[in-house]
């Protein structure tokens, strides 16, 4: 079915985790060009690869770059690659070819660009890991878009996405738990979880059930920003319903911490207005 070397690489994708502690020793020339090979040969729509790759070595861009996205260890990665959609290559193009060009004005264009750009990353991250090199992506680069097109002299049209950290670790990572294949493959048709799956497949297993207890006037506090948010999310019916669980339990569970706190949902949507104005500024003219 498949020989010891495949058999051997399977066994490295299934492991990877996302490394956040780098050495002091610098990627080979010869390896990043190997990682950067893989990615180029990634799948692409129409092979229109409207995707470019910014190299940044430098410690001062990338201890920039650090401060901006609030992680300090970015700048000790060697090398960060950061994913840009670039549709101004693709225009530079159609132009010298004398042919109509009008991809900024098509949304699901955008999708298939991004759909792009994700498996030149997953590409490249595979191929690190193959050849032992730590890596961790950064998804808060889109919330300092006119920093990093200053910092990295985007032209208009273009749009970065996403960073990869690449370097040689120094901590043997988090093998986080994944859900199950049966909970995330689904036999030809979508297939719901009940409630009890939920609770066994994702609170129990993925989560085993994690809590973290609070009490007095830390746990007051947390009962009022739920309440706030979801109130003002959700309403205040299935505000009281979130708040009730969280004095039954004690604190807060995984779900309220990932929806309620670490990813508010009143800061992630209070950043639609700046993202939608930097993609009109840079002449995507696909939104309302």
């Amino acid at each position: 079915m498949y020989n010891d070397m495949q058999k051997q690489a399977l066994t490295v994708l299934k492991n990877r985790y996302s490394h956040r502690k780098f050495i002091d020793k610098p990627l080979e020339d010869e390896v990043l060009d190997e990682i950067l090979d893989v990615g180029l040969a990634a799948a692409s729509g129409g092979n229109l690869q409207p995707v470019s790759i910014i190299k940044v070595k430098d410690i001062d861009r990338k201890t920039e770059i650090s401060k901006l996205c609030n992680q300090g260890f970015i700048k000790d990665a060697d090398t960060l690659l950061v994913f840009v959609i670039d549709y101004f290559r693709m225009k530079q193009w159609a132009i010298v070819e004398k042919a109509p060009f009008g991809r900024e004005h098509a949304f699901r264009d955008f999708i298939i660009a991004i759909e792009d750009a994700m498996c030149m990353a997953q590409s490249i991250e595979c191929a690190a890991n193959l050849l032992g090199v730590g890596n961790v992506y950064i998804g808060t680069v889109n919330a300092r878009y006119e920093e990093m097109k200053e910092i990295l002299d985007l032209p208009e049209l273009t749009v970065p996405i996403l960073i990869s950290c690449l370097g040689y670790a120094d901590d043997k990572g988090m093998n986080r738990i994944k859900l199950k294949k049966e909970v995330v493959v689904h036999e030809e048709t979508y297939k719901k979880l009940s409630d009890e799956d939920v609770k066994r497949e994702i609170c129990e297993y993925k989560y085993d059930n994690w809590l973290q207890k609070l009490e007095g006037e830390v746990l007051d506090k947390y009962i009022k920003h739920f309440n706030d948010v979801a109130t003002k999310v959700n309403g205040e019916e299935w505000a009281k319903k979130v708040t009730d669980k969280i004095i039954d339990q004690g604190g807060i569970n995984r779900a309220q911490y990932r929806f309620g706190w670490h990813y508010n949902p009143l800061v992630q949507r209070s950043y639609n207005e700046k993202i939608f104005k930097f993609y009109k500024d840079q002449g995507f003219k696909f939104l309302p």
